[in-house]
């Protein structure tokens, strides 16, 4: 039977009573009709919102209903969707007034119920299948990616605050690749209060299925069909919450239930071996390349030549299409176009090394729950990025082929953040830890010279050095950007804090990349460095290596936990010298402050001409835990505060050495005349 054949049946099917009608857009389709047969309707809309119910005194924005039906049986992807919300504000009518429902036509098809809007107790239909658009939004395009995603978008007219706006419909069919690695979930809350909440999945019989749940008691409830199996979460009543912000990868606020039929780790590896055939052929330019590499003794020096080739001579780029989103392309396509996603440059860096004697495979991780992703019930569709596991003398060795223009050793690099990772190689059963390197190389260490002359004016030489993921940043930062506005960026930096300045010399940028070493020298001249009031004249001078670490949570009073920094040194001096006759008001100080993820100090030392401001932190963890978050905030904010600071000098008046000499003259000439 065709597809379109296929597709025709399965809509007269779900159509019930009518059959569906279908609206070409373009190359692109839907259609309208009825929900599907297997849909449980969960009855009329209620008509106020239960005055003892979390939400009834909501202003905002209110969700009455969000229900999400799954069917899975005999091998259908039937996804149901029925969305009930309210806006309460004016400004929330251009969002509740538009709609957006996306698919993949490659392998998905839409099919539009209901679009109807209840205002003063009743309601009107407004499905106007003529007012649809569909088009093509590559909404990842900007992060390189193609994923052949559409977008209906509904338009209502009319809307009204305190309007209930109702919206149902089905999207057929799933990415054949996923070969039944599907996996269903929903948030059972949100920003804003939810009055009923639903997630009803049906399998075959006898499944046995694997719930993940986070943040919710709300527990699944199931019930034998005759031709399948369903599992039901329905979550009453819940309040807004309140997202934070700020949170490590693995921590999400809100209500959430995760589910598919039970399978293990295993299972996924041998669904995601058959992506990854191990006999593959490379082109001969490739081939002559690895045999260059393969007569370097070392095997971590032919780890970092293969590694650096893809990263840096293969862009990355996704076409993410079809079976495209989850089968790589063969590693002699992407070499030859010199370009791929994650999935492509990890199968080709997978294959290069083991030509070059080093055991190597793709690995699935997950970029948006790291380490979370353990708890979860095993599914393929449950990753996101594909990395590659190599391994060195029995020591496994983690390295991401999609970053580049990376220095140092590959064994150097800290992926940590990834959390887990699934190795996908014969015999793998479950998930790996990805440890931080033994030995932490991330730093940034500035240092301000002043030279103030007698007039105010200031000769101002900094030097920034980067290392190990502080250099591969910055590296990145200045491969994107020209010069010249580089060379004005930093300028500019200066000018807002000093005012008028002339730059001696523009940035002078040198790159150890072997030892991941960057640095960057400037010299400026400052009109008025120096405020004087008076006998006293004050520098303004920051810690800014500091600020990026230093700086507040957008949440300051949290209950969940926050993400602060990556581990490492960061370290800000300030030397200052000053002209001949000028005297320091301030002495050697010593400051410091601790919690539990950093250690803070900030010292003052002078000594003659010369004065000398350290701002130091050792950040020796990455999160922060809910319990620790109050400490940690107010100690951190004595530290901005910290690291603004005034140097203040007595400056000798102007003329006043001169004003002396005259005075003690005209002394001398008196008392000689009253002698005569």
């Amino acid at each position: 039977m065709g597809m379109k054949v296929l597709w025709c049946a399965l809509l007269l099917a779900c159509a019930g009573a009518a059959p569906a009608e279908t609206f070409k857009r373009g190359e692109y389709e839907f259609a309208t009709g009825p929900a599907p047969a297997f849909v449980q309707s969960r009855g009329p809309v209620p008509d106020a919102w239960p005055a003892s119910t979390p939400g009834a005194d909501e202003g905002n924005w209110r969700t009455w209903r969000y229900d999400e039906q799954v069917d899975h049986r005999a091998g259908r992807n039937d996804d149901y969707f029925e969305y009930v919300y309210q806006p309460r504000t004016q400004s929330n009518l251009g969002e509740a007034g538009r709609y957006q429902i996306g698919f993949n036509p490659d392998y998905q098809h839409l099919v539009i119920h209901e679009v109807a809007l209840r205002r003063n107790g009743k309601w009107e239909d407004r499905l106007r299948p003529a007012t649809i658009t569909v088009a093509r939004r590559e909404s990842e395009f900007e992060q390189d990616i193609a994923n052949g995603q559409v977008e209906a978008l509904i338009v209502l007219d009319d809307i009204r605050v305190d309007d209930l706006v109702k919206i149902s419909y089905t999207v057929q069919g799933s990415n054949p690749v996923l070969a039944g690695q599907e996996s269903d979930s929903i948030y059972l809350g949100w920003n804003s209060p939810m009055l009923d909440n639903w997630l009803r999945v049906l399998y075959p019989p006898r499944s046995d299925i694997a719930i993940h749940s986070e943040h919710t008691t709300v527990q699944a409830t199931y019930r034998d069909l005759a031709d399948g199996r369903e599992m039901e979460f329905h979550q009453h009543g819940t309040p807004g919450i309140q997202n934070e912000d700020d949170y490590p990868v693995w921590y999400q606020p809100y209500p959430y239930v995760q589910a598919s039929q039970r399978r293990s780790w295993g299972d996924v590896v041998t669904w995601a071996l058959r992506l990854y055939p191990a006999d593959v052929q490379l082109p001969a330019d490739l081939q002559a390349r690895i045999a260059q590499w393969k007569a370097l003794a070392d095997p971590d020096t032919r780890l970092a030549m293969a590694l650096r080739a893809v990263q840096d001579e293969v862009r990355y780029f996704g076409v993410e299409t079809g079976q495209n989103s989850h089968r790589p392309n063969a590693p002699g396509v992407t070499w030859s176009r010199r370009y791929g996603d994650c999935k492509d440059k990890a199968y080709l860096l997978s294959m290069i090394l083991r030509r070059l004697d080093i055991q190597a495979e793709p690995a699935l991780v997950s970029t948006v729950r790291g380490k979370r992703i353990g708890e979860f019930s095993p599914s393929g569709a449950v990753f996101n990025h594909v990395i590659v596991r190599a391994e060195i003398a029995g020591q496994p060795i983690w390295v991401d082929p999609t970053r580049s223009l990376q220095g140092g050793k590959p064994r150097d690099t800290d992926l940590s953040a990834y959390g887990m990772a699934l190795p996908i190689r014969s015999g793998q059963q479950g998930l790996e830890t990805i440890p931080a390197p033994a030995i932490t190389r991330l730093a940034v260490n500035t240092s301000e010279h002043f030279v103030i002359q007698p007039d105010g004016s200031a000769r101002l030489d900094i030097t920034t050095e980067y290392r190990g993921g502080a250099a591969d940043e910055m590296r990145s930062t200045v491969n994107r950007q020209r010069i010249d506005d580089l060379r004005r960026g930093y300028a500019e930096y200066y000018q807002k804090r000093y005012g008028q300045l002339d730059v001696l010399a523009a940035p002078v940028i040198s790159d150890d990349l072997a030892g991941n070493v960057l640095k960057v020298n400037e010299s400026y001249r400052i009109a008025n460095a120096i405020q004087k009031q008076g006998s006293v004249g004050a520098l303004q001078i920051y810690g800014e290596a500091l600020s990026e670490v230093a700086k507040s949570p957008k949440t300051i009073s949290r209950t969940g936990p926050l993400y602060f920094a990556r581990q490492g040194t960061y370290r800000h001096e300030t030397t200052v010298t000053v002209p001949a006759g000028w005297a320091s008001t301030f002495g050697k100080e010593h400051e410091e402050q601790k919690a539990k993820a950093f250690d803070y100090t900030r010292t003052v030392d002078t000594a003659g001409q010369e004065a000398r401001v350290v701002h130091e932190m050792k950040v020796d963890a990455r999160y922060v835990s809910a319990d620790e978050d109050a400490a940690h905030v107010e100690t951190m904010r004595k530290v901005r505060d910290d690291l603004s600071s005034t140097l203040r000098y007595r400056v000798p008046l102007q003329g006043e050495a001169g004003e002396r000499d005259r005075r003690l003259k005209a002394l001398l000439e008196d008392v000689s005349g009253g002698r005569q």
